[in-house]
């Protein structure tokens, strides 16, 4: 039964992939439950909660071409609204409010079993080419930032620079990096 619902789920993943709104709204009412449960439970504000979940299946339907198969439909639509998640909350100003929560998804991503998939490793492993490419600079901020967890004025002491100085370093890097994975589905992480 199982490898019954897998199948399932591949072949409106694909119809979904090429443009089928039929599959779309099947994902949508698939999953959405599930994912608003858990962006609620991240965000505790539910109306904050909804924005980003439209948004985020809105940028899904835009990336789907270059979005894998999963084998695992809501195992993977978790692992990138984690990442979706933290952005809305970067975007919004919330997340010093939440500074626990990166460090949880972290660690709740390295146990995922996403994370455990061929997936998310080469997903990692691309992403970490592209940090590589960056500038000395610029690559030493992004990694601060994204992978040690650090505040900017943390970073601005560390490297003995300046806060706006880190924040220029950090949007040029985002943008390299969208620009470089740009038909990726990476860049919902950004």
């Amino acid at each position: 039964m199982a490898s019954t619902q897998i199948i399932m789920d591949a072949d409106t993943w694909k119809a979904f992939q090429q443009g089928s709104k039929e599959a779309f709204e099947t994902i949508y009412d698939r999953h959405w439950h599930t994912l608003l449960r858990y962006t609620y439970s991240v965000v505790t504000d539910q109306d904050i909660a909804k924005d980003i979940l439209q948004e985020y299946f809105m940028e899904i339907w835009e990336k789907r071409e270059t979005l894998p198969v999963p084998q695992n439909t809501e195992a993977f639509l978790l692992f990138v609204l984690k990442h979706r998640i933290l952005n809305a909350l970067r975007k919004e100003q919330i997340r010093e409010k939440h500074i626990h929560l990166f460090s949880s998804l972290k660690q709740a991503a390295a146990d995922d079993t996403v994370a455990n998939s061929m997936l998310f490793k080469e997903a990692y492993q691309t992403l970490l080419a592209q940090v590589n490419q960056l500038p000395p600079r610029m690559k030493h901020v992004f990694q601060l930032k994204h992978f040690d967890n650090l505040e900017i004025a943390e970073i601005a002491t560390t490297l003995n620079i300046s806060g706006q100085t880190v924040r220029n370093q950090l949007n040029e890097a985002s943008h390299r990096l969208k620009t470089k994975l740009r038909n990726n589905f990476l860049t919902l992480m950004f």
